[in-house]
């Protein structure tokens, strides 16, 4: 059995009908980046994102963001205790980090999660202070909220290796999320999702990563489709250079998750819309997933010797 099918099998057991995000987050996890869910109300987000990090071993904390949170309730703050200055750590000090409604939170606030979710550190008060490793931010936005809502700006969508768009579940999936054992309206199944990491484990096998094999006709593949993204009728701005970046650690980890040491071109063509469609600005007549799913079928182009 797979790693992939291990954390199917665990994360199942409170979350029905959601296999492709959980293949993503376990991707995202160890590649080291940051995913984005967004649904309408309902769905799940939140409770798939406390069993992903149940099933990973690692800590979980939740913060609820409002129009009215400030950084300092997401960073920490500086007390002074007995005469002496001291850093006082916020919710964001954590493993996995649901951020929920984080569209929700202000863009002072977001800045502060910027900072975090791109350099792995906050500034507070002129002094930096580092995140413990692993550190993932799991954000979640309702798409449907017009009201109290600030949207992301394009250079943090860019920070996030996959936007995960979570609909509802099929008929059959909904009869059996009816079945599941609940204490009132609460899932009482959480405790039952087994630990198969652990902090430890996922920062090692995070380190690993570069070890899995990927060819230089792989990556001509992966800056072909990039720059293809930009060129493409209908868009304003194309994948980032980051977007390249993000793009082959996640094709690594694809391969990982299903027990191969080479990356393939199916795996960049699975994990490219997830990676790449959140970062495209496109006219009205456009899908950001009609442009990358162009992109893929294009010619790589050649990098310059």
């Amino acid at each position: 059995m797979t790693l992939r099918d291990e954390f199917r099998e665990e994360v199942s057991k409170v979350v029905i009908g959601s296999e492709e995000a959980i293949d993503l987050l376990l991707v995202a996890s160890i590649a080291g980046g940051h995913v984005l869910l967004e649904g309408p109300p309902g769905v799940a987000k939140t409770l798939l994102a406390g069993a992903i990090a149940r099933s990973l071993g690692v800590k979980f904390t939740r913060i609820q963001f409002t129009p009215d949170t400030t950084p300092i309730e997401v960073t920490g703050s500086e007390m002074v205790k007995m005469g002496e200055r001291v850093f006082v750590q916020g919710p964001i000090f954590t493993n996995v980090l649901l951020a929920d409604e984080i569209n929700r939170s202000p863009p002072r606030t977001q800045a502060a999660l910027l900072e975090a979710m791109q350099e792995r550190h906050v500034t507070v008060e002129g002094r930096m202070h580092w995140l413990p490793s692993p550190f993932v931010v799991i954000a979640t936005q309702n798409p449907y909220e017009e009201k109290g809502v600030f949207p992301l700006p394009a250079s943090q969508l860019d920070r996030f290796l996959f936007k995960i768009v979570l609909g509802y579940p099929t008929e059959d999936e909904e009869l059996r999320m009816t079945k599941l054992p609940h204490r009132g309206v609460t899932p009482d199944m959480i405790e039952d999702v087994r630990p198969l990491l652990g902090a430890v484990e996922l920062e090692k096998m995070q380190r690993e990563l570069d070890q899995t094999a990927i060819s230089d006709e792989i990556r001509r593949h992966v800056v072909g489709v990039i720059r293809r993204t930009r060129e493409l009728p209908g868009v304003t701005l194309g994948a980032s250079p980051r977007a390249a970046i993000h793009l082959v650690a996640a094709a690594k980890a694809n391969a990982w998750i299903s027990g191969r040491p080479t990356v393939t071109v199916e795996d960049v063509a699975r994990i490219a819309p997830f990676v790449l469609a959140h970062r495209l600005i496109v006219d009205e007549r456009t899908a950001p997933s009609d442009v990358v799913y162009a992109a893929l079928e294009l010619p790589a182009v050649a990098l310059p010797s």
